[in-house]
């Protein structure tokens, strides 16, 4: 149904589509990686402070005088001086070897036990504290006495601040970075936009130049004036505009042809019937100018059906394909024709494969009703040029000849007229040509159908003399197929391998 039809688009928009949607998938990746970025470099900073802060509280802790317990002892300024920012809020603890707390605050999170460190091995974590999302960096302080050589166990010192500054730093980095591209994205769709409006200008150009042609201006297309990539397109399109010209030059001269073929029929037919119509005419002359008639009527009928014929095999369609017996083909066709040979003293016969082996080897693909009309006119044209006398009479013969093991098929008309020149082997299968020298009547079209179906059976047509040394020398046509196709084959196969 219509409505499920892709519409149609347009180069430009496929471009700008794949150009454009890589570019606008990517730039919230880019985003989010900028957000990582900031993030990373706005710690940095504060965390080597907050480092610092930890170390200066590690170097704190001491054992007391009789080496018994851990003292801490970190004085009222620098308490202050430690919780002194403007901008977030400061905490530490210090937590001795039994849990208690020698000094700080005690609701600071401490770290997993896993996670507990070499001493004065300074580690950062990101933690919660009084609702609030802080930085905290840690350490644990191992201390041993000369009592203890073991020592009292690690104390833990803590100093974390809340990340308002962090966030700040972040959203100035981010900003930095983001509005410059919020600014140079619109900038870079609208150049990717020029940029495709200049690149798909010579397709524009060349669209003007094929319109402003006339009808039947079939000159080829200038290769150099389109970019590289349409270069082939426009060569393609040029040997198309050379074969359609070619074709309108041959229809144009057929018609001619066709037209002068036709004129000296319907002429004598128009003086014939002039000379009946006289007064003064007599019932000999009335005969002779009714036989005349009928003379250039039936010259007449015979070049229409041949132009009928030979505009059925040009045909460009394809053409219906069927298993053809060729032996059965021609044998209609002989059947047909045997009369009118018979008439003229013609000798016509058939020479066919003599084995069983090589009749499994003949049909061919094809359309039957043309391959019957191709063998016909092979045939109509050796009764027509093949003289026949009592001193020598006119033979031809129809071969049907094949090669088993290429499965190739020759279908070959001999006699021994008095044979083609060699310069004009290739003429004859032009329409309305005849030959030089002779002096009987024909259209010029039967040979032209015969080339014409052998090529759209994929067969080639040659011409050779029959009778090397002789005189006269004959003419042999040979009609040589392609191999059978792969069905046609397979069941060759079967057949042979049946028993």
């Amino acid at each position: 149904m219509s409505f499920f039809r892709r519409e149609q688009r347009s180069l430009f928009g496929e471009i700008l589509d794949w150009m454009l949607t890589p570019l606008l998938l990517l730039w919230p990746v880019s985003l989010a990686l900028t957000w990582l970025v900031a993030q990373g470099l706005a710690n940095k900073p504060f965390d080597r402070a907050l480092i610092y802060n930890a170390q200066a509280l590690a170097q704190l802790v001491k054992l007391s005088p009789d080496q018994q317990r851990v003292q801490f002892n970190l004085p009222q300024p620098a308490s202050e001086l430690l919780r002194a920012d403007d901008a977030d809020l400061v905490y530490y603890q210090v937590i001795g070897p039994k849990g208690e707390l020698l000094g700080g605050d005690r609701d600071l999170p401490q770290p997993q036990e896993e996670e507990k460190l070499g001493s004065y091995e300074v580690k950062i974590r990101d933690d919660e504290m009084r609702s609030l999302e802080v930085r905290v960096a840690y350490t644990w302080v191992q201390l041993v006495s000369d009592k203890s050589p073991v020592g009292m166990g690690p104390v833990l010192v803590q100093v974390a601040e809340t990340r308002e500054k962090r966030s700040v730093l972040a959203t100035e980095i981010i900003k930095g970075v983001m509005l410059p591209q919020f600014a140079i994205l619109p900038l870079a769709v609208l150049l990717v936009w020029l940029a495709l409006v200049r690149g798909i200008k010579p397709l524009s150009e060349l669209e003007e130049r094929i319109r402003a042609r006339k009808s039947d201006d079939l000159s080829p297309l200038d290769e150099k004036a389109v970019p590289l990539e349409v270069a082939p397109l426009v060569s393609s399109v040029n040997d198309l505009l050379g074969r359609l010209k070619d074709s309108i030059a041959t229809q144009k001269r057929f018609l001619a042809d066709a037209a002068h073929q036709l004129k000296t029929p319907l002429a004598g037919l128009r003086m014939q019937a002039d000379l009946a119509q006289r007064k003064d005419a007599g019932e000999e002359e009335l005969k002779h100018s009714l036989k005349q008639i009928g003379r250039a009527s039936v010259q007449a009928t015979h070049t229409v059906n041949q132009l009928l014929s030979l505009a059925r095999a040009e045909g460009g369609g394809a053409i219906d394909l069927q298993s053809c017996d060729m032996e059965a083909l021609i044998s209609e066709v002989l059947h047909d024709s045997l009369p009118r040979a018979m008439d003229q003293g013609l000798d016509l016969g058939y020479d066919g494969p003599d084995t069983e082996t090589k009749r499994r080897f003949l049909k061919v693909q094809g359309n039957p009703t043309l391959l019957k009309e191709m063998i016909r006119n092979l045939v109509d044209n050796a009764i027509h040029y093949t003289p026949s006398t009592q001193e020598r009479m006119g033979v031809i013969t129809v071969r049907l000849l094949v090669d088993p093991y290429s499965q190739a098929l020759a279908v070959q008309v001999e006699d021994n007229g008095p044979g083609i020149a060699a310069a004009e082997r290739e003429r004859i299968f032009e329409p309305f040509y005849r030959a030089l020298g002779s002096n009987v009547d024909g259209s010029g079209l039967g040979l032209p159908i015969v080339r014409e179906i052998a090529h759209r059976h994929g067969a080639t047509v040659s011409v050779d003399v029959a009778h090397p040394g002789q005189t006269p020398p004959g003419a042999c046509f040979t009609i040589r197929f392609a191999r059978a196709s792969n069905k046609f084959k397979t069941n060759m196969a079967s057949e042979s391998a049946d028993p």
